[in-house]
C-alpha cells in the first residue's frame, strides 16, 4: 500500500495536522495584524456606538493539495479540505482562510458551513458556529472563519469540508461488522447470510471489498464463480448462490470527497443487518444485495475530491475500464454483468476497420490502459456520441463508434449495442439476474436529495423508472422528487471539467448494457433542502392529519443514513411487499394509485421521447406556478405541501 507520509506544519506557535487518512493540507502562512488599521476602519462615529469587530488573536492562510497535487496527474479539483490544529494556549481566537478553492460560491452563501470535533473532549462532528465568508479576489476564492481554541492547549480540533468518512473508518466499520456476523451460525431461514470479500486492490493496493446480504432462505450449495482476474485469494470460498432471488447492487465513494454517500450507504447496510426490523427480513427475503462501500479508496485515503490516484473520473469508465488502470470499476461491471447473466459472458467490443488492421483474425479485447495516457483520459470511451440539431427541437441521435479509437461505424454491430439503452439487451429483463443498480453520490449545486434516471422510449419504462424516486418522496422526509431528472439529454450531456461524457457513468452504462430500467444515481447536497416532505403514516401507525411545512434542515450523518433506511422500505413498495408500507395512507391509495400519478403528470407533457416547442412551453408554464406556490408556502400563506412534494421538474 502506498502511505503518504506527511510531517506536521509548525506555524507562529500553532501545530497544524496532517499526516492521517483523507487529510488535505499542503501549506500555511501566517498573517500579520495591523490593529490600528482595524480600530480606525468604518464610520467616524463615537466608538461607544460602533460594534467593533472582535479582533483575532491569529491570523493564518491555509492552501490545500488539489488532487494529484504535485504529480504529472494534478488537476484543479480543490474542494475537499481536511486538517488538525493545536493552538498549545488556552481560548485563542483565530481565524482561518482557506485559499485557492474551487468557486463554491452558491453553495456557501446558502448557509453551508464546514464541520468540526474536538479531541478528545468532543469526538462527534459538528457545524462550525462562526458563520463562514468568502471572497473571490484576483479570481482566487477564498473560505474565511474563525474558531476559539478550547480550554486545554494539548486538545486537536479538526476541521473538514463536510462530514468526513475516511478509508480506514470503512475498514473499521466492516471488521466491527465481521466480528459479530461473519461466524455466525445460520439455522432458520431469515437468519443473516453475510459475506465480505476482496474483490480486487486499488492501484495503491488498498481493499476493495464486496459485501453479500441476504437471509439463509433460498441457498443453494451452488457457489458463485471466480470471476477472471478477481477474487485471486483462492482460500477464501466464493458466497453461495441463490437461484431464485434477484440481485440489487450499490455502490459509494467513487468520487473521495463526496461523503455523503458513505452514510446513505451506512444507513442502507444497518437497515439490511438488523435482525428485528420487518422492512429488513423482508429485504433479505426477497433479494440478495451486493454492496460496495467504496469503489475509490485510493482518492479518499489521499484526500482527493472527485479522482483517483491518477487524476481520473473513474465514473465515466463504466463502459470500457481497464483491469490495469481501474480495477474497481472493471471488477464493479464485471460483477453486474455476471448478475445479469447469471454466468460469466466473454466481453465484446465493437472495432473499426482500422484497429482491427486488416485482421482476418477475431479481435482481440484490447486492455485500455494502452490508449489511457497520462492523466488525459479519451472522452471516446463510450460507444456513444450526442448530437444536436441546428435546427427545431433538440434531437438526439445515437451513433455507434469504434471502442478504441472513437471513429464512426458503418454496417457493424456490436452484442452489446445501443439498443440495450431502451431495455432491448440480449437478455429479457424478466430474466436478468439484477433487479436494481444505484450509485450514490454527494452534490454541491443543487439543494435537496434526489435521483437521476434514464430515460427510455415507451411510458410504461419511464413510469417504471420514476417510480422508485417517487415512492422515496413517500417514505422520507427530505428526499426531493421534484428535484430528480429523467431526461435524455442528462444521460449524454459531457462534463465541463474534462469532457467526458455521462454515456460512460455507472448509471447510465450499466443499463446500455443490461437493459435494466431501475439504474440510478443518489445525489445529497452537503448542506441543505428546499423542502421538507409531510409522511402519511404506515399500516400500523394511527393515521394522522397533515402538519405545516416545517423548516428543511442542515443535512447531517443522520438525516443521509435515514435516506439509506428508506431507501429498504421504498424498494419493497416497488413489488408491493412492504410490511411498513405508507401507500394506503398516502392519497395515492395503491402502487396503482403512484403510477398513474406519474403517467398524469409526468409523462403526459413530457412526451415519450422528444419534446416540442408546444410541450416546453406548457412545462415551462407549471414550473413557473409551482415556483410560485414554493414562494408562497415559504411565507406560510399555504399548506398544500403534498401537492407541492410531488410535482414533478424536468430539465429542458
Amino acid at each position: 500500500m502506498s502511505t503518504l507520509v506527511m510531517e506536521d506544519i509548525r506555524c507562529s506557535g500553532v501545530t497544524f495536522i496532517r499526516n492521517f487518512d483523507s487529510a488535505n493540507l499542503a501549506k500555511v502562512e501566517a498573517v500579520p495584524y495591523d490593529v490600528s488599521v482595524l480600530v480606525n476602519s468604518g464610520s467616524h462615529s463615537s466608538t461607544s456606538t460602533r460594534i467593533l469587530p472582535e479582533i483575532p488573536d491569529q491570523e493564518f492562510n491555509i492552501w490545500t493539495t488539489p488532487d494529484c497535487g504535485g504529480t504529472e496527474f494534478e488537476n484543479g479539483n480543490r474542494t475537499w479540505f481536511y486538517f488538525g490544529m493545536r493552538a498549545n494556549a488556552p481560548s485563542i481566537l483565530i481565524k482561518l482562510n482557506i485559499v485557492d478553492l474551487n468557486k463554491q460560491a452558491k453553495m456557501y452563501s446558502q448557509g453551508m458551513c464546514p464541520v468540526y470535533k474536538v479531541v478528545p473532549s468532543r469526538m462527534g462532528w459538528d457545524r462550525i458556529r462562526d458563520k463562514p465568508t468568502y471572497n473571490n479576489e484576483d479570481e482566487i476564492f477564498t473560505l474565511s472563519f474563525r474558531y476559539r481554541t478550547p480550554e486545554n492547549s494539548q486538545a486537536i480540533t479538526y476541521f473538514a469540508f463536510t462530514y468526513p468518512f475516511s478509508y480506514s473508518d470503512i475498514q473499521k466499520m466492516l471488521s466491527n461488522i465481521d466480528a459479530k456476523f461473519a461466524t455466525t451460525p445460520l439455522v432458520d431461514n431469515d437468519d443473516i447470510y453475510y459475506v465480505r470479500e476482496c474483490v480486487c486492490h486499488s492501484l495503491d493496493n488498498r481493499r476493495v471489498d464486496l459485501l453479500t446480504i441476504t437471509s439463509k432462505k433460498g441457498m443453494s450449495n451452488a457457489r458463485e464463480a471466480r470471476l477472471k482476474n478477481l477474487f485471486t485469494n483462492e482460500n477464501v470460498p466464493r458466497p453461495h448462490r441463490f437461484p431464485d432471488k434477484k440481485v440489487i447492487f450499490l455502490s459509494a465513494r467513487v468520487h473521495p470527497g463526496e461523503t455523503p454517500s458513505s452514510f446513505v450507504f451506512n444507513g442502507f447496510l444497518h437497515l439490511l443487518l438488523n435482525r428485528e426490523d420487518q422492512v429488513a427480513i423482508a429485504l433479505r427475503r426477497m433479494y440478495v444485495f451486493k454492496l460496495i462501500p467504496c469503489l475509490n479508496p485510493d482518492g479518499v485515503a489521499r484526500g482527493h475530491y472527485r479522482t483517483d490516484s491518477r487524476g481520473v473520473n473513474l465514473n465515466r469508465l463504466y463502459l470500457n475500464p481497464s483491469l490495469t488502470l481501474n480495477p474497481s470499476i472493471y471488477a464493479a461491471r464485471a460483477l453486474i454483468r455476471y448478475y445479469h447473466y447469471g454466468y460469466e459472458k466473454p466481453d465484446s467490443i465493437t472495432l473499426c476497420a482500422n484497429c482491427i488492421d486488416g485482421s482476418s483474425a477475431e479481435p482481440s479485447t484490447t486492455d485500455p490502459e494502452d490508449h489511457q495516457s497520462g492523466n488525459v483520459i479519451s472522452s471516446k470511451v463510450s460507444n456513444m456520441s450526442l448530437e444536436e440539431s441546428d435546427t427545431g427541437p433538440i434531437c438526439f441521435k445515437l451513433k455507434k463508434l469504434c471502442t478504441i479509437c472513437g471513429s464512426p461505424l458503418r454496417n457493424s454491430s456490436s452484442s452489446e449495442s445501443i439498443d440495450k439503452v431502451n431495455g432491448k439487451g440480449d437478455v429479457n429483463p424478466v430474466d436478468s439476474g439484477l433487479f436494481l443498480y444505484m450509485d450514490l453520490h454527494g452534490h454541491a449545486s443543487k439543494k435537496g436529495i434526489f435521483m437521476y434516471g434514464n430515460h427510455f422510449e415507451t411510458t410504461e419504462q419511464n413510469v417504471e423508472c420514476m417510480l422508485l424516486a417517487k415512492l422515496m418522496s413517500i417514505n422520507n422526509h427530505n428526499f426531493h422528487f421534484t428535484a430528480c431528472n429523467f431526461s435524455e439529454r442528462n444521460m449524454f450531456i459531457k462534463d465541463r471539467r474534462d469532457g467526458m461524457s455521462r454515456a460512460g457513468s455507472g448509471r447510465v452504462a450499466i443499463s446500455t448494457i443490461t437493459g435494466l430500467i431501475k439504474s440510478y444515481t443518489l445525489e445529497c447536497n452537503y448542506n441543505t433542502g428546499r423542502i421538507v416532505n409531510v409522511l402519511p403514516p404506515t399500516i400500523k401507525e394511527r393515521q394522522q392529519k397533515g402538519y405545516a411545512l416545517p423548516v428543511p434542515p442542515k443535512y447531517s450523518p443522520t438525516v443521509f443514513e435515514e435516506v439509506g433506511r428508506s431507501l429498504g422500505a421504498s424498494i419493497l413498495d416497488l413489488t408491493g411487499n412492504n410490511p411498513l408500507t405508507r401507500l394506503p395512507h398516502s392519497e395515492f391509495h395503491s402502487l396503482n394509485g403512484v403510477m398513474d400519478w406519474i403517467r398524469t403528470n409526468c409523462i403526459q407533457d413530457f412526451g415519450e421521447s422528444t419534446q416540442n416547442n408546444n410541450s416546453r412551453s406548457k412545462m415551462k408554464s407549471s414550473l413557473t406556478q409551482v415556483s410560485r406556490r414554493r414562494k408562497t408556502l415559504r411565507r406560510g400563506q399555504g399548506e398544500d405541501s403534498i401537492q407541492l412534494v410531488q410535482f414533478p421538474r424536468y430539465t429542458r
